[in-house]
């Protein structure tokens, strides 16, 4: 005699909301928390930033910004940020054009404050404080009620007092970790990467439609680099410049103030050199140029490097002979009686 156990009912498992994913199960949904603002590895959005229908204005002056530069955006590969770069060279008088520069404010309070301008690895570039110099005339922010210009302050641990000293005193505060430890607290931090980021790809003149993710910390915080009143450098990233006070992750509810700062890019005007432009014609010792048009392949635009059908040039660049094959051309074949 056997006897059955009842095993209940299956239990639905409780389902989370996954970024990323669109879950159905047993009629149980979860929902798509990517579009939320404080979804995991994004930051939480305040004010206009949490409204995420107004994402794409971000997105649309980093594109307006990286055009003006002859550059790409983040995930390009060479041949598009050659064919953007050929855009400018092509212009008439481009050498005259506008060094591309853009000012902008950083909020002490704002985690990350996007700069709207496009910076692209291999470049030069330079971001500086307006009118900043040391003493009179430099701009200030306040970490709670300190003072501080964009150099910031340092501190150091008092072992007989046992506490954290900044500025001449002990400052609770001091015991959190600051963003970026390699530079003073409250100094002028920036990064380079995406500020918003299209779930998809975003057809030109189509982005009031597109849905755009927030910023990814985790892949910001591999870019931040110390600025203070200026800094030159070689661009290491592409994407756009986002700029922040220095500041522990939970103290920036006390600061005050901010700064004007302005990136300008040095390696201006772009050079001249191409590659994948030449590719995009035709072999001058292809069959088409050789044929076609009698091995007079100065009738067409051609590439004379482009390696086609492996003729030997003075043999394309040959006018005498038919084809490059030698015959006279007074020969008459069959073909022509």
């Amino acid at each position: 005699m056997s006897s059955l156990v009842d095993l209940g009912t299956p239990a639905i498992p409780q389902i989370y909301p996954l970024p990323l994913t669109q879950i159905d199960f047993l009629m149980v949904s979860s929902s798509a928390a990517i579009f939320d603002v404080t979804s995991p590895h994004f930051p939480l959005y305040n004010g206009s930033l949490s409204n995420t229908t107004e994402r794409y204005k971000f997105y649309v002056n980093y594109l307006e910004s990286a055009a003006v530069q002859g550059i790409e955006i983040l995930g390009a590969g060479d041949a598009l940020r050659e064919d953007a770069k050929y855009k400018i060279v092509s212009l008439l008088n481009y050498t005259n054009l506008e060094r591309p520069s853009k000012q902008f404010k950083v909020y002490s309070a704002i985690k990350w404050n996007p700069s709207n301008f496009a910076i692209q690895t291999g470049e030069h570039y330079k971001v500086e404080v307006v009118g900043s110099h040391f003493g009179f005339g430099s701009q200030f922010w306040n970490d709670g009620g300190l003072r501080i210009d964009a150099e910031g302050y340092e501190s150091f641990y008092d072992s007989i007092s046992n506490c954290y000293v900044a500025l001449g005193r002990c400052r609770p505060h001091l015991k959190k970790r600051r963003r970026f430890l390699d530079a003073n607290w409250f100094s002028l931090l920036c990064a380079v990467g995406d500020f918003v980021r299209p779930l998809t790809q975003v057809a030109p003149g189509a982005e009031v439609d597109a849905r755009f993710l927030p910023l990814d910390e985790s892949r910001l915080q591999e870019t931040i680099f110390h600025v203070g009143h200026s800094f030159e450098f070689r661009a290491n990233n592409t994407g756009q410049l986002i700029c922040f006070a220095n500041d522990a992750h939970t103290l920036y509810w006390n600061n005050v103030g901010q700064l004007d700062v302005k990136v300008t890019r040095v390696s201006w005007p772009p050079t001249e050199d191409t590659y994948y432009q030449a590719l995009y014609k035709q072999a001058c010792d292809s069959a088409l140029s050789v044929y076609q048009h009698m091995g007079n392949w100065s009738k067409i635009d051609c590439n004379p490097d482009g390696g086609g059908s492996g003729w030997v040039m003075e043999d394309v660049l040959n006018t005498v002979t038919r084809y490059s094959s030698g015959i006279p051309d007074d020969f008459k074949g069959d073909f022509e009686k």
